[in-house]
């Protein structure tokens, strides 16, 4: 069995190791819709325009939440001290595949939104597109981020 070592600083304090840092972007990224629907409801008055600037048509809010609630899932898991609970350390171990599930259903998310347009150029359309493609190989590539979904060593 191969090995890889971190610095201290990567391990938390129970000896497991932590997401990257980029981790963290990835998943605010993937649940960017509920970053805006939050912000819609913060904002209450003014909320359904912003919501109706960013998303004119309602599936595709409603496909974005679905989306998103992967990201929602592996945030609140990626805090949890996973020795202590062992159902939480299970679902942990099992999420890896679950990310790609995300990144992939939101790569085909903004396709499915560009093939609605007939693929016509549009600026944020297309960073978000080169955003989900690069999220999609940092999560395949990263051996950090494979490494934390793995069950410690000391377990």
């Amino acid at each position: 069995m191969n090995i890889r070592l971190y610095p201290l600083d990567c391990y938390s304090p129970s000896g497991n190791l932590k997401p990257p840092k980029f981790f963290y972007l990835v998943l605010l990224f993937l649940a960017r819709t509920w970053t805006v629907f939050i912000i819609s409801v913060v904002l209450r008055d003014s909320g359904n325009p912003l919501l109706l600037l960013f998303y004119p048509n309602k599936i595709h809010f409603y496909l974005g939440l679905a989306s998103g609630c992967i990201a929602l899932l592996l945030f609140f898991l990626s805090g949890r001290d996973h020795d202590k609970h062992r159902y939480f350390s299970i679902l942990w171990q099992s999420s890896y595949p679950l990310l790609l599930v995300g990144v992939v259903s939101d790569l085909a998310l903004q396709l499915y939104y560009l093939s609605g347009k007939h693929f016509q150029y549009s600026f944020i359309a297309s960073v978000q597109l080169v955003f989900a493609i690069w999220v999609l190989l940092y999560c395949l590539r990263s051996k950090q981020l494979k490494d934390c979904f793995k069950r410690s060593s000391h377990s």
